[in-house]
């Protein structure tokens, strides 16, 4: 039996939204988390590269701006001890900013639906 093309676009797009709804869950707990936990560990790595802390170890006995002195070589070695300090913080901070996002992004679909049944249910 032949079908109008009205009656076939509205079964069609009842069918996408249906489904669109269906799948999402599926796709925010899958790959949708693969990529936002790619993002950030991408993110992280920037972070981690930026603040070149693999390039201060690197150099930690040599003298910064060319000063050979015993006491350029004492003062950059603990500069440079200072520096790796406070950027090790910095990159402690950005992690657990980041571990949030993560959680965030778990908690997200959670949180929507139990406030939207929240709203819809009335407390007695």
């Amino acid at each position: 039996m032949a079908q109008s093309t009205g009656v076939r676009a509205t079964t069609f797009l009842l069918r996408e939204l249906i489904g669109e709804l269906l799948y999402f869950p599926v796709w925010w707990y899958s790959r949708g988390l693969q990529l936002t936990a790619l993002a950030l560990y991408r993110n992280w790595r920037g972070l981690t590269h930026r603040l070149s802390i693999a390039i201060l170890f690197r150099t930690m006995g040599k003298p910064m701006y060319g000063d050979y002195t015993r006491s350029g070589r004492i003062i950059s070695f603990f500069f440079r001890l200072l520096l790796i300090f406070v950027r090790l913080i910095v990159i402690l901070m950005w992690t657990i900013i980041e571990l949030i996002a993560l959680l965030l992004w778990l908690a997200g679909p959670a949180v929507s639906i139990g406030m939207l049944i929240r709203q819809l249910v009335p407390i007695s």
